[in-house]
């Protein structure tokens, strides 16, 4: 049972956020070259030093909430869920959304991006 869970996390993490978060470097670093990401990189290159890391530590906290608040949905909606192996995974959990941090946690576990740890508290 708990494998399931820990195998949807493992791929929630590198087929999702790791990718959202390598994809949306590559545009602000100017490497993607469809119109839209060379006029984010353009606008990103005229912001100061201390404004492009901002962004760069932006991206994974905004990846990272979106994916607490979509785990938050399967938590709080019986009527939606996430089934692996025939098992609800949000059951399995104590905390769909927590699954993500702490030292233990998929984020931790998994993903091969930075990510902001949160100082104290949630």
């Amino acid at each position: 049972m708990d494998n399931c869970l820990n195998e949807f996390g493992e791929v929630l993490i590198k087929e999702v956020r790791d990718r959202t978060i390598r994809l949306f470097d590559k545009k602000v670093q100017g490497v993607m070259k469809d119109k839209d990401s060379q006029l984010l990189f353009e606008q990103v290159n005229k912001l100061s030093e201390e404004q492009q890391l901002l962004i760069n530590e932006i991206i994974p906290r905004i990846v990272d909430l979106s994916l607490h608040n979509m785990l938050c949905v399967f938590e709080e909606h019986d009527e939606f869920q996430i089934v692996a192996d025939g098992e609800n995974i949000a059951e399995i959990s104590d905390g769909l959304s927590g699954e993500l941090y702490t030292s233990d946690g998929w984020i931790e576990k998994f993903s091969e991006q930075r990510y902001y740890k949160k100082q104290g508290g949630t």
